[in-house]
């Protein structure tokens, strides 16, 4: 896009040489609009500069003067400053509400697996409560029924066969209930990853993963959703991506995250700040990441966590 600008600048300079072309110099407005917002500012003064000195050159010898030289170099000089400094403000105005609209996925993301995180722990403080206080009683007052039914004075009365069916058929039923709680064990992923993705302007991301699963424990949820988030800023910041996808399984003793996007790619990897993070944290995990490029465009993050990581919950 930038060779596009820098080409329009060349075939307005050239212009100069058509009769009438110094009329075609005011198409520089356009160019200094479309470099401020493509290139960093001191490049697009260089640039800027390089054209107005070919355009003041061009004109010199048609303009009788140094005085008369200025005097129309300098509307010019200041429309295109105008329209580069629109330009750069408002395209400025647009970064910091893409990345307003980041950070506010990010908390809520992060809203969301704490919010799981803390229904996860009640799940299992319930399922603890009912299989060892309940569980227990009733198991000693199974053992008690049945000492009942041992005596003679109370051997074949319908309440202690009544009493001992009962706490059968209730002891059952709380197993299944811990049963059923333990299912949900662990941090669900789907909440978090979905609330990064309905957020994040300016890209389609499609979630493909099992509703039923879930990271053993905060650490593992974590670091998943932060390789998510970074892939997806990254696929942004530096590819341009339109569309991402984020695909999420559980293998045998593992957890794998992958997430691939459209964007430009390029032919290697340089690590960043937020690569690095993104390695730290799973491999703090006995886990590993891979950042690969794609054919013929795109990236590739996969992150594998082990199904059970060190401080997950039990």
């Amino acid at each position: 896009m930038v060779v596009v600008v820098l080409l329009q600048g060349a075939v307005t300079l050239a212009t100069i040489l058509l009769p009438q072309g110094f009329i075609a110099v005011a198409l520089l407005i356009v160019v200094a609009a479309q470099l401020f917002v493509l290139v960093p500012v001191r490049a697009a003064i260089a640039w800027m500069l390089a054209f107005n000195v070919a355009v003041a050159l061009a004109m010199q010898p048609h303009t009788g003067g140094t005085m008369r030289l200025l005097l129309e170099m300098l509307p010019l000089v200041g429309f295109q400053t105008f329209a580069a400094m629109t330009a750069y403000y408002a395209s400025s105005a647009e970064r910091s509400r893409d990345a307003a609209d980041r950070i506010n996925a990010e908390l809520l993301a992060t809203r969301a697996l704490l919010e799981e995180s803390a229904r996860g722990e009640e799940r299992l403080r319930l399922s603890r409560e009912l299989h060892d206080v309940a569980g227990h009683t009733l198991t000693a007052l199974k053992l008690n029924l049945r000492r009942l039914a041992r005596d003679p004075a109370c051997a074949g009365h319908e309440a202690v066969a009544l009493g001992t069916r009962l706490a059968d058929e209730l002891l059952d039923d709380i197993r299944a209930v811990v049963g059923q709680l333990r299912r949900h064990d662990g941090i669900g992923l789907r909440g978090a990853l979905e609330a990064l993705a309905r957020q994040t302007p300016g890209v389609t991301v499609r979630i493909a993963m099992d509703d039923e699963l879930r990271a053993d424990g905060v650490g593992a949820a974590e670091a998943l959703l932060r390789t998510a988030q970074e892939a997806i800023t990254n696929a942004l910041r530096h590819g341009g991506a339109g569309t991402i996808e984020i695909r999420c399984t559980r293998t045998a003793g593992a957890i794998e995250l992958e997430v691939v996007d459209d964007g430009a790619g390029a032919p290697s990897i340089r690590p960043g700040n937020g690569l690095r993070g993104m390695r730290e944290r799973v491999e703090a995990l006995d886990g590993r990441l891979e950042v690969t490029p794609r054919q013929p465009r795109g990236v590739r993050v996969r992150a594998v966590v082990p199904a059970r990581t060190p401080g997950a919950s039990a």
